[in-house]
């Protein structure tokens, strides 16, 4: 039993520790235009009240009226709240409560992913307040991850101080080997831009010819087999490559160790016999 009750008493002593630490980050937040607040006041339902507050950084509070609380904590918040009511007479010794249901978003608390993923768009960052995201994982995990036509790298573009900073993420390392050095931290105004996989193009005698996504270090050979092989009547012998170059196309025979590069185009011609 003893055991028991000391079980109890550091669980609950835990529970303190961690409200406390909440409402120390709660309280160290300024309230600003376009938040949205929860206000209670102990034991009068009636004034219960939800209110964005406007650009003037006000709300219009039940019986008091326009109350300015844009820039403050929600603490300096509460106490105003509760001087107001007490000092006009409507509840004494006011207990205010105010819970921050919605921080407006804006480039200075969101970060944006475009392309492709599944739900590309503008998410929050992580805040007392609301749910967000912190780190370059978990901004693809809301997004609902990369598709099937992503590439293997993404580009975060962060600021950095009056200007930008481009880096290139290797996916590849960071979510199939988990490489956690590529999990950046994010800050508000960066976009995450998550481009179409490098393809290449085979047709003629193949047996699946079509488009497909080119792998590091691809060569001629392994486009074949990714193909599905020759056909009976192809001829691996008879390989073109076309490439373009500055002003079009240009076709060249290929060899079996040949590198491919982005958008190339490989035919395989017929057997002459």
């Amino acid at each position: 039993m003893r055991n028991y009750k000391q079980f109890l008493c550091l669980i609950v002593l835990l529970i303190k520790l961690i409200y406390g630490d909440q409402q120390a980050i709660a309280q160290a937040f300024s309230l600003g235009t376009g938040d949205v607040i929860r206000i209670t006041v102990y034991g009068q339902s009636d004034l219960a009240t939800t209110s964005r507050i406007a650009e003037t950084g006000k709300i219009n509070f039940p019986l008091i009226g326009d109350v300015e609380v844009g820039g403050l904590s929600t603490a300096q918040a509460e106490r105003n709240i509760a001087k107001l009511l007490n000092d006009r007479g409507i509840v004494t010794n006011a207990q205010v409560s105010i819970f921050l249901e919605q921080r407006k978003q804006t480039l200075a608390n969101t970060v944006t992913i475009l392309g492709q993923v599944a739900r590309p768009g503008r998410y929050p960052l992580q805040d007392v307040s609301v749910e967000g995201v912190q780190t370059l994982v978990d901004l693809l995990a809301m997004a609902g991850g990369t598709n099937a036509n992503a590439a293997d790298y993404l580009i975060a573009v962060k600021k950095e101080g009056d200007g930008h900073k481009r880096i290139r993420v290797d996916l590849v390392a960071l979510l199939r080997e988990g490489d956690l050095k590529y999990d950046y931290t994010l800050g508000g105004g960066d976009v995450i831009l998550v481009p179409e996989m490098d393809v290449f193009y085979i047709y003629g005698q193949v047996k699946k010819p079509g488009r497909y996504r080119l792998e590091p270090e691809m060569t001629v050979m392994h486009a074949l087999s990714v193909a599905g092989g020759v056909t009976d009547r192809g001829s691996e012998s008879a390989v073109l490559l076309k490439r373009r170059g500055e002003a079009d196309m240009k076709s060249s025979g290929a060899n079996p160790t040949d590198k491919l590069q982005v958008g190339d185009v490989i035919y395989v011609k017929e057997r002459l016999f």
